[in-house]
């Protein structure tokens, strides 16, 4: 099918590899780039090899001298309802750069414009589509290690970021942990209740904020979801998914490192399972092929939703819900307490 127009507001730092990834992308062509900053456009126009007529420093400009069909937001989440509403009003689509916003009412506000102008609005978690856990996912979906009672999740890693990352209040929680928090919900299928969070920052961080965090998620199910991470390392790395223990009542599930390894309760499911190799009573997974990943595959979803009219994965009202793990830990740290999910949301329970 034909390819939809994207124009793309926010080209410094994440935004730059994102230009790579829609001029990549067989089912999007860039029609615009968009950003403050005129050298930067400059730089981009010639290193991409773009011609300089699609680049603006305002979306408005953008969409009134381009045809598009559709916004991508990668620019930080304060700014990310302003460029959505304006999306939305030229009656645009629009998929946003992780995470929807910086708080609940500017969430809603982006959710409820796109429902009313039905605009397909989607957040782009792309640690869901990724090999290894789309294999996790299907593993918990055949039961294979039964009904999940404690998860584990371990994250680790050094990264020289410059910016408005350094800047931030809660640096691992906001901008790294909502991928894992995402992944709890979109892998695990587990929805969380509360949380209860601290947070901290070492002598030797280059960061402002708390560059490490330990959290704890009870959920709607029962498990319990423990989370420790770390942006300021002085040791050995996780993959950027983190290290994951998922224990059932069957069984144990170890996701690391782009391994998938169930260690089974049962003798008999311990000798043999489809798309796994046995060793020593453990079962390594084979990996899902598919067919694209990462930033393309949220492009691909995207796309596939607005040609099929039907909600996105990760849609912005999902999305709100992974947003919620993300300000409901930020205020458990300032508070020193357990907060519930739906005071986050500011649901209010019937009486």
């Amino acid at each position: 099918m034909k390819p939809l127009k994207l124009i793309q507001v926010g080209i410094g730092g994440w935004g730059w590899s994102w230009v790579q990834v829609v001029l990549s992308s067989p089912h999007w062509e860039l029609a615009a780039i968009v950003d403050l900053n005129h050298d930067l456009l400059n730089k981009a126009c010639q290193y991409y090899q773009l011609s300089p007529e699609s680049a603006f420093t305002t979306l408005s400009e953008a969409i009134q001298e381009t045809e598009a069909d559709a916004v991508l937001a990668v620019v930080p989440p304060d700014f990310h309802k302003e460029v959505a509403l304006e999306a939305f009003a030229h009656n645009l689509h629009c998929i946003i750069e992780k995470p929807l916003a910086g708080n609940v009412e500017d969430s809603l506000a982006i959710i409820e414009t796109a429902e009313r102008s039905e605009r397909k609005l989607m957040v782009s978690q792309n640690y869901r589509y990724k090999r290894a856990p789309q294999t996790v996912k299907n593993v918990i979906q055949q039961n294979i290690i039964g009904e999940l009672g404690s998860v584990y999740i371990y994250f680790q890693k050094a990264p020289k970021f410059s910016g408005f990352r350094t800047e931030m209040e809660e640096p691992l929680i906001t901008d790294m942990a909502i991928h894992h928090f995402d992944q709890i919900r979109g892998i695990l299928d587990l929805e969380p209740i509360s949380v209860h969070a601290i947070s901290w920052n070492p002598q030797w961080s280059w960061f402002k904020g708390n560059a490490i965090s330990s959290v704890l998620f009870e959920t709607t199910s029962g498990a319990v979801v423990s989370y420790t991470g770390s942006w300021v390392s002085r040791g050995w790395d996780t993959s950027w998914d983190g290290d994951w223990r998922i224990q059932g009542e069957e069984g144990e599930i170890h996701w690391a490192n782009n391994q998938v390894i169930i260690k089974p309760n049962d003798i008999f499911t311990s000798v043999f399972m489809k798309d796994a190799l046995e060793s020593n009573g453990h079962l390594h997974v084979n990996l899902r092929s598919l067919e694209t990943e990462e930033r393309w595959a949220s492009l691909q979803e995207f796309y596939e939703s607005i040609i099929d009219n039907r909600e996105p994965d990760s849609s912005g009202r999902d999305n709100l819900n992974s947003l919620a793990m993300v300000l409901g830990a930020v205020k458990s740290v300032k508070t020193g307490k357990k907060v519930y999910i739906k005071d986050v949301l500011g649901i209010r329970e019937e009486v």
